[in-house]
């Protein structure tokens, strides 16, 4: 598994113009994997037992211009792509769709909206604020079992105040189909969506 993880960390390598950068994103990585709670930066200094002056600087990887999530996401696509671990059927990759709302309690926070649930439950409020996320994974076989790997979130409503993309007036279901296209011609294969 050791093996497997350095493969990755090194193929990762070209996605960061500067040195430091990719070695606080390794250990970004490390954290995120032996962490055991999910606050933040603070979970990754505990878990790796981290001096405190290592908090400023992983708050400053974060918003390093040395990296960007996209480089990250293409790299990650053709990570998977070169292990042709998706699963293909009729020859085609299968990619799966999915929105995920995720209530948030600050009032402050880019892109928080306030949404619909949509549920049986009388328990859940039918209105609450929050993200409205979309998703894309592909289907990985592992055995006689499936599973989602992710490839891309993104936030789905609220962005048009903060960008001004005229892409974010389109439906939801658009652009969860404009996300799979992007992956497909990313990881130059034909693939179904399944929604």
């Amino acid at each position: 598994m050791l093996k497997e993880l350095n493969a990755f960390l090194v193929f990762m390598r070209p996605a960061f113009s500067r040195q430091a950068p990719y070695h606080w994103f390794v250990i970004v990585f490390v954290g995120f994997l032996v962490r055991s709670d999910t606050f933040g930066v603070s979970s990754i200094v505990r878990a790796l037992m981290l001096t405190p002056e290592c908090y400023t600087r992983l708050l400053h990887f974060f918003h390093s211009t040395a990296w960007n999530v996209q480089g990250l996401m293409l790299l990650w696509w053709k990570w998977l792509e070169a292990r042709d671990c998706g699963y293909r059927f009729q020859q085609r990759l299968v990619l799966l769709g999915d929105h995920t709302k995720a209530p948030k309690d600050g009032r402050k926070m880019p892109a928080v909206t306030t949404l619909h649930q949509h549920s049986e439950t009388s328990s859940k409020p039918s209105f609450f604020r929050g993200h409205h996320w979309g998703c894309i994974g592909i289907l990985v076989r592992a055995g006689d079992k499936f599973f989602a790997t992710p490839l891309w979130a993104n936030i789905q409503e609220g962005l048009d105040k903060i960008t001004r993309d005229p892409q974010s007036k389109q439906p939801k279901t658009t652009r969860i189909v404009e996300m799979a296209q992007q992956v497909a011609r990313s990881m130059g294969s034909p693939a179904y969506l399944v929604l």
